[in-house]
């Protein structure tokens, strides 16, 4: 009888990985400004749109923020909001994204049909988010993707969160591991560390930090995990 042979594991983010879409975060933007006076309001939105527009380019006061949600709690907190209206804006925004028409998002179609066939040839695929608990059933079947999945980890805490799984998920064998994201720091470095294959969607072009491949979106990943996978699928027992 053959050894055990540890199942290869993708472990995928959410947010702008496994789904993609600007509403959220125009929404979040809108619902922290509310109590701005116009003029603060208006700066405010503006800032955002000009991020997810060109990034950090957008001004120095950005440089920091790594995707549209952390532009929003920059500008945010630069106006003088606090962390309580952060998170009621948060809160109300996940709220929207159960509702197809006032939030529409998108599923990358590409990366959808490849973990449907990865996982059909025994790949284990894990999602990984920061997200809370609270609603985040909901809107995964929303977006239909509990099929895709073998696990869901809300309220990860990346990047110590990502450390932590990924030494439970494969402890011994670390190259059988592919992590998958929009954030380096929390998405991506946790795996570059202990030798994962990672897959890092750069949209706005910052490159934070090494790769196995980048690329602006899912879609110029998809080769670089199929060929993972490929090299670490469990072979046929006898």
């Amino acid at each position: 009888m053959a050894d055990h042979i540890p199942v290869p594991v993708l472990i995928t983010d959410f947010d702008g990985t496994l789904y993609r879409g600007d509403a959220p975060i125009r929404h979040y933007a809108e619902q922290a400004a509310a109590t701005l006076e116009a003029a603060a309001r208006a700066e405010l939105l503006n800032g955002v749109e000009e991020f997810l527009a060109v990034g950090a380019a957008a001004g120095p006061a950005l440089a920091q923020a790594i995707d549209g949600w952390e532009a929003v709690a920059v500008l945010a907190r630069a106006a003088g909001l606090d962390g309580d209206r952060l998170q009621r804006a948060f809160l109300t925004t996940r709220e929207l994204m159960l509702d197809p028409v006032r939030c529409p998002l998108e599923v990358p179609t590409g990366y959808a049909e490849l973990i449907t066939e990865l996982r059909s040839a025994g790949v284990r695929v894990v999602l990984a988010t920061n997200s809370p608990a609270d609603g985040l059933e909901a809107l995964l079947h929303r977006l239909e993707l509990p099929p895709l999945l073998d696990a869901v980890v809300s309220g990860t805490g990346k990047p110590e969160g990502l450390r932590r799984l990924l030494r439970a998920e494969l402890p011994q064998a670390p190259e059988r591991l592919c992590v998958v994201g929009d954030h380096w720091r929390n998405d991506i470095e946790p795996g570059v560390e202990i030798g994962a294959h990672s897959a890092y969607i750069d949209r706005f072009g910052r490159a934070d930090g090494p790769a196995s491949a980048v690329a602006p979106a899912v879609e110029g990943l998809l080769d670089s995990i199929r060929t993972w996978a490929t090299a670490w699928a469990p072979l046929e027992r006898n």
